[in-house]
């Protein structure tokens, strides 16, 4: 998804843990996300601490993102090389290294991902996409 003065930074939380933030257009398509079948498998194969982030039952809600979630964002964004596609960028460290994962495609939304692709994996703060 291309950033434009419209979009607004979201968070996911998985249960009551905020776990990583993203650009949406609207709290609707941010929600949308929340349905999407490739975020819930990556988030269910992502570990954090040796744990899956989503066990796949805990209730995964987008949020407007707080001033502080929205810096960590928007200094992961600054930081990164440019891109176009979805952006997630982690509020939890995930264990494992970084993998060579291909961007989300930025056509319509939501986007779709292959299942097959491997997820990456940062620091807090890092962007992944």
């Amino acid at each position: 998804m291309t950033a434009n003065v419209l979009s607004r930074i979201f968070t996911i939380e998985i249960g009551d843990t905020p776990t990583l933030m993203f650009e949406a257009q609207s709290m609707r398509e941010a929600q949308e996300l929340c349905h999407e079948q490739w975020l819930k498998d990556d988030l269910a194969e992502a570990k954090s601490d040796g744990a899956p982030l989503w066990d796949g039952t805990a209730k995964l809600r987008a949020r407007i993102a707080r001033p502080d979630e929205s810096a960590v964002f928007t200094e992961a964004k600054n930081n990164g090389q440019p891109f176009d596609g979805l952006m997630l960028v982690d509020l939890v460290k995930l264990d494992g290294g970084k993998t060579d994962e291909q961007p989300v495609d930025p056509g319509a939304f939501p986007p779709a991902r292959s299942r097959n692709r491997p997820i990456k994996t940062n620091s807090p703060g890092e962007g992944r996409g």
